[in-house]
């Protein structure tokens, strides 16, 4: 049971605040929940199994008269699920049927009048046509974790019967079956009190685990995936909503603006849906760029030497006269610095990357003294693709930005006025040789998905929304034997 509430984890974190539109949402489907049991009933099936079984206690009356009895030492020597599903409606419905399993257990019986006669010895229990349904509500912990706790739990067996071992076993398998009716209950109370509190503590402990707030491999910042309410379920579907964004780890502020509103979610005919808003997007630029990261300098050992344009002025005589005159055959470096976030907008038939920034353009005397010529206004446009692919054992929804266009101003001079036009050939060229590839850094190193080990998404196909992107997936699902090991010991 532990397994399908974390398979379902992946959904409520692949998002108890203020009502506030999400940078990031998630949507499984009835083919998602329907996929969630077919890999999570065999994983059930395999290592719960091996679990041991509390001791079973009661009474019943027998042809001997009335007994006291327990089962100590329950071993499940075989467990089949053959029927399973997970129905999200207010809250989220698993159901079983056909469950049948085989344990082996040592008995004792009392009598509970004089003389109190007493036995031991071994037995096999036999557990047939078995249906389970559990309820589990949703929610989420003032951190943003996922949390779950079961509402109800109704266990109906069947057929139960029970073989005596040793002892009188003879004379007892003659009246079995009053023993069985009364274990029927005792077994029904036993499964939904184990049930309950393997989701209640143990789903809970596993749910913790997984990282809502994910540390990027800049080591500079992290995003924050945090629920921002308990996940909502329709009849369809069930959607998490998540806060989506950047913050800088040294120093934490929240972002100047908020998300756009989301569309409803839809139908689909995938496992699962997610949507980024441009929110993360602009929320990384602001924080990339207020906490200076978007700063270069270009020096003349980083220009290829057959390049026409070098980094000292006598390259600029044609085109800047007046800057040669003044600074005659000096070295020059360039000072490249965002003076705003970049932003990214999406819309249905595009995504869009603007950098403002600016150019400062210093010459370097025989002195090693650095002295500035002039400044130039940028403003960088740039068309954005969006891929996911897996990273190792990470999910990552990754960016690349490809140059479209430059906007050239001249901000101040010291050298005199001059037409900017005529730079406009060089600032493509820096644009696409060191802004765009600078950029790409950070955007193909992607965002990574908190998803639970061993998810991968596949079929994926990404469209374009209003302020949004939109990833419809279908899921894979192979965890570790040592992450699975984890999960069921006890």
């Amino acid at each position: 049971m532990r397994q399908l509430v974390v398979v379902i984890g992946v959904v409520l974190l692949v998002s108890t605040a203020l009502s506030v539109n999400p940078g990031f949402r998630t949507a499984i489907s009835a083919k998602g929940f329907d996929y969630i049991c077919q890999v999570g009933v065999p994983i059930l099936e395999k290592y719960l199994s091996t679990l041991s079984i509390p001791p079973i206690s009661g009474s019943a009356s027998s042809p001997i008269g009335s007994i006291d009895y327990s089962l100590s030492n329950i071993q499940l020597s075989s467990l089949t699920i053959p029927s399973a599903s997970i129905k999200p409606d207010k809250t989220l419905i698993i159901s079983a049927s056909g469950i049948s399993m085989h344990v082996h257990a040592d008995w004792h019986y009392r009598m509970k009048d004089w003389p109190h006669i007493s036995d031991h010895g071994s037995c096999d229990v036999s557990v047939s046509s078995v249906s389970l349904q559990v309820s589990v509500n949703l929610g989420a912990d003032s951190k943003g974790h996922p949390t779950v706790s079961a509402a109800s739990c109704n266990v109906d067996i069947g057929h139960l019967s029970i073989d005596f071992h040793g002892g009188a076993s003879w004379l007892y398998n003659l009246f079995s079956s009053y023993i069985a009716d009364d274990l029927k209950g005792s077994l029904s109370d036993q499964v939904c009190k184990a049930t309950k509190q393997e989701i209640d503590t143990a789903g809970n402990a596993a749910l913790e685990s997984i990282e809502v707030e994910v540390k990027l491999p800049d080591h500079l910042t992290e995003i924050d995936f945090a629920l921002l309410k308990a996940p909502t379920c329709a009849t369809t579907y069930m959607e998490t909503d998540h806060k989506g964004e950047f913050f800088l780890l040294s120093h934490p502020v929240e972002a100047p603006f908020t998300p756009q509103p989301l569309p409803p979610v839809g139908n689909t005919t995938k496992m699962m849906d997610i949507w980024l808003t441009d929110y993360i997007a602009n929320t990384a630029g602001f924080v990339y760029q207020t906490g200076g990261v978007l700063k270069y300098n270009i020096t003349p050992h980083m220009i290829p030497p057959g390049l026409p344009l070098q980094l000292n002025t006598s390259s600029f005589k044609a085109l800047i006269p007046q800057l040669y005159r003044k600074f005659p055959d000096m070295a020059m470096v360039l000072g490249l610095a965002a003076t705003k976030p970049p932003t990214l907008v999406v819309n249905p038939s595009t995504a869009n990357f603007t950098i403002p920034g600016q150019v400062t353009v210093f010459v370097i005397d025989q002195n090693k003294t650095a002295e500035v010529a002039f400044v130039l206004g940028t403003m960088v446009y740039a068309d954005v693709k969006v891929s996911v692919h897996a990273n190792g054992t990470k999910e990552v929804i990754s960016a690349n930005a490809t140059f479209l266009k430059e906007d050239l101003s001249l901000v101040s001079t010291n050298i005199g006025q001059f037409d900017v036009a005529i730079l406009q050939a060089a600032a493509d060229l820096l644009s696409t040789a060191f802004i765009i590839p600078a950029i790409n850094h950070y955007a193909n190193a992607g965002i990574p998905l908190p998803v639970v080990d061993g998810v991968s998404l596949v079929n994926s196909t990404i469209t374009f929304g209003q302020g949004h992107v939109k990833i419809s997936t279908d899921l894979s699902y192979k965890p570790s034997a040592e992450f699975l090991d984890k999960l069921f010991r006890k």
